[in-house]
């Protein structure tokens, strides 16, 4: 049992991959709306309660509540205006919002109605369980614990104290209920996410997907298209020496950044993918073989995005016509080392820039009947 709590203990937070598991699926932008209206709706809740004899009672207590519901929709307005926040906006965000909701129960002048407001702490322990650390839910729930434990006295004070014990221990209960689920399904999306078709880390398709879907990119054109097909490689440059200045966290920290950056950066039905240590893959396709607004627009935002490395990237056109009725993955295997050799050309050359391959000749393509 004991080895068991301390293996909980020692777990790392979440916070990474599930914020790239969301992104991969286009959720982010969803959540944050909802987290942004839920910090509306509880400062609008602590605002009306300032109507009712059980809300918050003398000037310190309604002043403390009118402060509490500001800081409220100040953290909805980040929520929607900037989007995902960082690892540790996310964990100020916790530490703020639980002590928001201590203020907020023990001014109230009825102590059962902050008994009831208590329960908001299972709410964010969830949050908590999906995203942070077994410290910090650890944090939230003796917070809980402690308010719920100073309302149920006042409750027995008041002459119910069958009332205050039972009420604790419903609190208590939510508190272990909620965040112990989530954290459950958070070790179930874990292993999903292991065996699915994304890298565990970014949220972007791993090798084996990517080959699939820029296959089937390639299979689904015909004769008669015009557009050129486009496969960037992007390498990030100094990536040993990031790590072994700063560790190996600012390393996942520089490849989801880049993932997230190229997600923003690329049209909607390009693949992305991530592959072990530094390397990323684009697919996409082009009306030229110019494809340099796509590729300078994604050099210039690794550069610009914290933590600001940047990147070799190696880029090869060809025109979709001639790929239609090939075999999809030997075209891939040779374009991928087309642009890997493109890459080292930049990097030999200083990095932070690409080189461009246009029209290549390719083995794939040298016999007149393609292979069976």
């Amino acid at each position: 049992m004991t080895s068991a709590v301390r293996e909980w203990w020692r777990q790392p937070d979440h916070y990474y991959w599930l914020t790239a598991f969301l992104a991969a699926r286009g959720a982010q932008k969803s959540i944050c709306r909802v987290v942004a209206g839920s910090l509306v709706g509880f400062a609008a809740v602590l605002l009306v309660s300032l109507g009712s004899p059980a809300g918050p009672s003398g000037v310190v207590g309604r002043t403390i509540a009118v402060v509490i519901a500001v800081a409220l929709v100040a953290m909805a307005v980040g929520w929607w205006r900037e989007g995902w926040p960082t690892q540790r906006q996310s964990a100020g965000f916790v530490i703020v919002g639980a002590l928001c909701v201590t203020a907020s129960c023990l001014i109230q002048a009825d102590p059962f109605n902050g008994m009831f407001g208590a329960v908001t702490f299972a709410v964010l322990a969830g949050y908590i369980a999906f995203f942070h650390t077994p410290r910090m839910m650890a944090f939230n729930f003796v917070l809980a614990v402690l308010t719920g434990a100073v309302l149920a006295v006042r409750v027995a004070v008041d002459g119910d104290p069958a009332l205050g014990v039972s009420t604790l221990v419903f609190l208590i209960a939510v508190n272990v209920a909620i965040p112990a689920t989530c954290h459950a399904l958070v070790h179930l999306l874990g292993i999903d996410v292991l065996n699915a078709d994304i890298d565990p880390l970014t949220g972007l398709y791993n090798r084996e997907a990517f080959d699939r879907a820029a296959a089937a990119y390639i299979s689904s054109r015909n004769r008669d298209d015009d557009r050129f097909f486009v496969l960037v490689v992007i390498d990030l440059d100094n990536f040993a020496l990031l790590t072994q200045a700063k560790g190996k966290q600012a390393g996942e920290r520089a490849r989801v950044a880049a993932a997230q950056t190229l997600r923003e950066t690329t049209r909607q039905n390009a693949v992305i993918a991530h592959l072990p240590d530094t390397e990323f893959l684009i697919a996409d396709s082009f009306p030229t073989t110019d494809s340099s607004p796509l590729v300078e627009r994604v050099r210039g935002a690794i550069r610009t995005t914290p933590p600001r490395t940047s990147a070799s990237i190696g880029v090869v056109t060809t025109p979709m016509h001639d790929l239609a009725e090939r075999p999809p993955e030997q075209i891939l295997d040779e374009l991928l080392e087309i642009a890997r050799g493109a890459v080292q050309v930049a990097r030999r050359a200083g990095g932070n820039q690409a080189h461009h391959v246009r029209c290549p000749p390719l083995r794939a393509l040298e016999d007149d009947e393609p292979p069976l």
